[in-house]
């Protein structure tokens, strides 16, 4: 009885090493493969790493091995001619970068000698593999659906009387301080979900578990990107963008085999706001910093010319639709989707037949937005504090959450 028992925590110990081991070579060869430290949304997703370890308050010893080990992985990086990014402050994110991924082995390591340790190693890579994983079936489904519909996007914004991508990459090109905070603060998006991953297992009080909400939102938003796939202005317009906005060309969709899809709708817009949805019941001053993250975000997002205002128009309802489907909320969920839906499908289909006035444009975006808070707003849902619901399969199983205070 006693072999058979020391049998099967043998068994268990092997294949959570192996698990361990493929969960972190997937994230070190995808860092590697796309220059992870000239990739900002890959390196901050992994510095989220190093604040679950650091969170933890690790040993001086253990923190003093983690810097050792990120030092000689950035040799390996540079020895290997791995690349560096110019965007702003790219040495820092870099160096943290690397520290991320000290600390996903140190993590690994604990996590092969205790299933407990499993918890802060899954938190740590959650947002690394969610990163690597929507970029790879982003660009798979590019195969599927090589053609984008910026022009009718394009368009649909010219009817609103203003172009809001174009004027605000006019306001980056007149203030590189303005641009360097947005692309910064649009980057570190996915430090952002890792910060709030850490508030949730921690006792703070939320409308939904933030770990399958942002997954939910992502595969979602793939899903529609099939519908009315969009690359943004800037990739769109090229040099055009963002001084002069071209002039209404027919309605056709173009081929864009290599390009990235960014919308439609805006993945960044709609993450961000459910940030924004999951801190309302948190401190004053957490509740500031959000919507701080989320106005900033926006603004990035158009001033950086991947999406168009009507992209984050559309991601309002479909961050309802996303929180509605992992709140159990049915209805809620049909009619946010609903209205998604009917976007799509009018901005693919409807808008070569029946192009709206500037009023009726504006009158239908102000009841887009209306109508998705009145929606979200309908009905309180219940709240989590400290608890995941059942059902909640593997996030249930390896993280639950710390007690509450």
């Amino acid at each position: 009885m006693v072999t058979a028992r020391a049998k099967n925590q043998l068994l268990d110990a092997v294949a959570r090493c192996l698990a361990v081991a493929c969960l972190i070579a997937v994230i070190f060869i995808a860092f590697r493969r796309f220059n992870g430290a000239d990739t900002p949304f890959l390196a901050f997703s992994v510095i989220g790493a190093a604040v679950v370890h650091f969170a933890n308050r690790p040993r001086v010893i253990e923190a003093t091995i983690t810097a050792v080990l990120a030092s000689g992985l950035g040799i390996a990086y540079v020895g290997s001619r791995g690349a560096f990014g110019q965007y702003p402050a790219s040495g820092l994110v870099g160096t943290l970068a690397f520290l991320g991924l000290a600390s996903m082995i140190i993590l690994g390591w604990k996590a092969c000698r205790s299933t407990e340790a499993l918890r802060p190693l899954l938190l740590a890579t959650l947002c690394p593999m969610l990163v690597v994983l929507t970029n790879v079936a982003s660009a798979a489904a590019i195969k599927f659906q090589p053609r984008v519909f910026d022009l009718f996007l394009y368009r649909f914004d010219g009817s609103l009387g203003i172009q809001a991508s174009f004027l605000a990459g006019r306001w980056f090109a007149g203030s590189h301080f303005l641009a360097n905070l947005c692309f910064l603060i649009s980057a570190a998006l996915p430090l952002a979900e890792v910060l709030v991953f850490l508030l949730f297992v921690r006792g703070q009080r939320m409308p939904a578990n933030p770990m399958a909400l942002f997954i939910v939102t992502g595969i979602a938003g793939l899903a529609f990107f099939q519908l009315c796939p969009a690359t943004g202005p800037a990739h769109a317009f090229g040099a055009e963008f963002p001084s002069y906005p071209p002039p209404f060309q027919p309605l056709e969709a173009v081929r864009a085999d290599d390009v990235p899809r960014s919308a439609m709708p805006s993945l960044r817009g709609a993450w961000a706001l459910l940030i924004w949805w999951s801190l309302r019941y948190s401190k004053n001053w957490m509740r500031w910093l959000a919507t701080g993250f989320l106005v900033l975000t926006v603004l990035a997002t158009l001033g950086l010319g991947e999406n168009y205002l009507i992209d984050l128009v559309v991601a309002v309802p479909f961050a309802v639709t996303a929180m509605a489907a992992c709140t159990g909320q049915h209805r809620k969920l049909i009619a946010a989707g609903a209205l998604v839906l009917a976007w799509l499908l009018y901005l693919r289909f409807g808008l070569p037949v029946f192009t709206l006035s500037p009023l009726g444009a504006w009158m239908a975006v102000l009841a887009t937005v209306i109508i998705s808070l009145l929606v979200a707003g309908a009905k309180n849902p219940s709240m989590l504090r400290g608890r995941i619901p059942s059902g909640g399969g593997l996030l249930t199983r390896l993280m639950p959450p710390a007690p509450p205070n």
